[in-house]
């Protein structure tokens, strides 16, 4: 949205599920109208279970009312959870409506896929950010083929800020010289810090000097403290890290020889599109989502589906061959500059959009 209000003559009008920290920022794009003012949940299942709970239906009939007299020519919605409200405007407004899909089967373990599936009649143009996400969408949604393209998710391309390489290794008592194996993701099972500990147990058994460190999850967590009593059992108390959420990443990407997704399920997280434009090897599942289709067998390696072995043997070779962790990553890095920033997305979405929407200035 932002990269439409900065490039074309189009305006843009937002509506939030939930409220949140992030109100300000959009609210530089254009109107904005939140349906939920409370506390966002924060897992999938708490949202889609939370929805619509402190939403009143007299103020989303003002806020349609709203929107109906703004006259927008199409509507944009941005996830799977929102397809609810999104077909609802749209038998209100009579516009055209795409949908930017995220999302995969975790997603559809607390959200129905029969009322996904029965509101994606009203879609007009399907979104998915990986083939994944597309593959699984037909695999339960009558999709025709020209209704339907895959987008890649997408970085802005921006340098992040934060303090350097040097300072985050001194932060968390990481010796100077010494290998670091990140990941960076909220604490959850779909996200795999369970896996990450047994990878981690079985390269350090072969690089007694490595460090792993995992950048999310919130201290007070019951899981953080489940992870952490499972390291001091493991004997991995100084060599395994999890230390929560951190504002400033860049020195956190930097740091990592070799950047680990061990998630179950991503649909293309972008994280490791973060990772990449950093110049790091990235190792990842199969059948996990849309990042073996990013890695390919040059930007990193794509190992079998939840094998630790094979991923702890991948990440030893890249610890152990610094010119081949050099050479993947930077295919990776040159990857993410070439296919997957605002430069090249922002095109891309925008020529589907202006296809579906007369010629006018509201989006």
């Amino acid at each position: 949205m932002r990269w439409i209000k900065q490039n074309t003559n189009h305006t843009v009008s937002l509506v939030l599920m939930w409220g949140g920290d992030l109100e300000p920022e959009f609210e530089k794009l254009g109107p904005v109208y939140v349906l939920d003012h409370g506390i966002p949940a924060v897992t999938i299942k708490e949202r889609v279970i939370a929805k619509w709970d402190r939403m009143t239906s007299q103020r989303k009939k003002s806020i349609f009312k709203a929107i109906q007299k703004e006259d927008p020519q199409v509507i944009f919605a941005n996830s799977a959870v929102s397809l609810d409200i999104a077909v609802q405007l749209k038998l209100i407004l009579n516009k055209k409506l795409i949908i930017n899909v995220h999302e995969l089967v975790y997603t559809f373990f607390y959200y129905s896929k029969e009322n996904f599936a029965i509101n994606s009649k009203h879609v007009d143009y399907f979104v998915p950010g990986s083939y994944a996400v597309k593959t699984y969408l037909q695999s339960f949604c009558s999709i025709p083929e020209d209704k339907i393209k895959v987008v890649y998710d997408f970085i802005d391309g921006h340098a992040l800020s934060g303090i350097p390489a040097n300072e985050v290794k001194k932060k968390h008592g990481i010796p100077h010289a010494a290998q670091v194996v990140g990941a960076i993701a909220s604490l959850t099972p779909r996200k795999g810090p369970d896996v990450f500990l047994s990878v981690a147990y079985k390269v350090i058994k072969n690089i007694p000097d490595a460090y792993f460190l995992w950048v999310g999850g919130k201290p007070e967590a019951a899981y953080f403290k489940e992870l952490q009593h499972d390291i001091q059992n493991m004997g991995l108390e100084n060599r395994v890290l999890f230390v929560g959420e951190q504002k400033d990443l860049k020195g956190y990407y930097d740091m990592f020889d070799v950047f680990l997704l061990t998630s179950r399920e991503d649909p293309f997280p972008l994280v490791c599109l973060e990772a990449a434009l950093a110049g790091k090897p990235i190792v990842c599942f199969e059948n996990s989502g849309g990042m073996p289709e990013f890695v390919q067998d040059d930007a990193g390696f794509v190992v079998p589906y939840l094998d630790t072995d094979a991923m702890a043997d991948k990440t030893l070779l890249l610890l152990k061959d610094s010119a081949l962790a050099q050479a993947k990553g930077q295919v990776a890095q040159q990857r993410v500059e070439d296919h997957h920033t605002i430069r090249t997305i922002g095109p891309a979405m925008y020529e589907i959009i202006s296809q579906l929407m007369p010629n006018k200035k509201q989006a």
